[in-house]
């Protein structure tokens, strides 16, 4: 069983900090485009594969006729077996009917990014809706009966206080949404704001907000399980940790990245190009990497101790044939020793007040 990524790679309107692959204006393609999504999935049927994860990003998903979001589920539901099928949805995009659509279809699980309850920096981000169209967007979306929804936020934005920030954060957990993530602003080269002079928060203000944004959701009942994640009731990501504890994934769509079996690679990120290839029966690859042994115990490490409850030593073990000692040693005394990592019940991890600022602790992993 893998984890399937789909990239829509289309916006109604670019957000100022967004670098993700994703663009506006290219509503022509979308017909050529659902073709050729529909061509790679039927490719992934020669292997036999299924799949008990499904995560439909972008771009904006619900910006395309919804029409061929359903008709794109439809068409895999039956290879996947206990899957959770993530659609993310941005307010404004997607009416109570097309709620119900995609329901129907089997889309299980949303994510619906609210990022901030004041309208001002929605604007000031280049957001399309308004903290109002959030609202109703998360009301349709229970109505249409999505017991599993997660809301995206941010913090450290422009002329952003902490005050301000816990407002947003009240807001979200009044929604009682399943999961919740954080994310700091990062000003991206190549997006507006990388062009702009921009006023934000110092690193310390980020720093309190983040710890404010860990202590207030553990008192409303979300426990945080990565970096910028955190959910109730044990309603994780499932897809989003096979990143985290590097297990085999398959990314179709223009841009998109897999992991599988042993390779990592990635779809040609141009969309017009990427719709030429497919077209013409390639693969649409752009890169293509065979993963080393140290590769996979670098990453393994890098991306598990993102997670709060870091790296089973045993896997460790029974994955390379080998202790984590043996390759990492060095690097695990020196945290240990700064008291900022702990080893406790075969578990190597982070201690949770450093989590935040682990950058440069992981890059010693690498």
């Amino acid at each position: 069983m893998y984890g399937l990524y789909i990239h829509i790679p289309f916006c109604v309107q670019k957000c100022k900090y967004c670098d993700f692959n994703s663009f506006s204006g290219l509503e022509n393609l979308f017909e050529d485009y659902f073709f050729c999504l529909d061509k790679e999935i039927e490719s992934t049927k020669k292997n036999g594969d299924t799949f008990d994860t499904i995560y439909i990003g972008g771009g904006t998903p619900t910006a395309v006729d919804n029409f061929y979001l359903t008709k794109l589920i439809k068409s895999i539901t039956n290879r996947t077996e206990n899957c959770e099928i993530t659609v993310e949805c941005n307010p404004g995009t997607a009416t109570f009917d097309d709620l119900m659509n995609l329901r129907r279809a089997g889309a299980n699980r949303l994510s619906i990014g609210l990022q901030s309850a004041d309208d001002e920096e929605l604007k000031m981000l280049g957001r399309i809706h308004t903290a109002e169209d959030f609202d109703e967007c998360f009301q349709n979306a229970r109505r249409a009966g999505f017991d599993n929804i997660s809301i995206d936020v941010m913090f450290g934005l422009l002329g952003q206080t902490v005050s301000k920030f816990e407002k947003t954060l009240y807001k979200a957990v009044s929604y009682k949404s399943e999961h919740i993530s954080a994310y700091c602003l990062k000003v991206e080269n190549g997006t507006p704001f990388a062009k702009m002079k921009l006023n934000l928060p110092d690193d310390d203000c980020c720093a309190d907000m983040y710890e404010l944004c860990v202590s207030f959701l553990k008192k409303c009942g979300y426990d945080r399980y990565e970096i910028s994640n955190f959910a109730r009731d044990g309603k994780i990501s499932r897809h989003n940790t096979k990143y985290w504890t590097l297990d085999d994934y398959m990314g179709i769509g223009a841009g998109a990245y897999s992991l599988y079996k042993g390779k990592r690679f990635s779809k040609i990120s141009n969309v017009k190009k990427y719709i030429e290839a497919v077209k013409q029966g390639g693969p649409a690859l752009e890169n293509e990497e065979i993963l080393t042994e140290f590769d996979k115990m670098s990453q393994f490490v890098f991306l598990g101790l993102r997670l709060e409850e870091g790296i089973s030593l045993d896997n460790f073990n029974k994955i390379f044939g080998k202790s984590i000692n043996s390759v990492f040693g060095e690097q695990i005394k020196k945290y240990t020793n700064m008291n900022v990592m702990r080893i406790k019940d075969g578990r190597l991890f982070i201690k949770p007040e450093f989590l935040y600022v682990s950058n440069n602790i992981l890059s010693d992993f690498v």
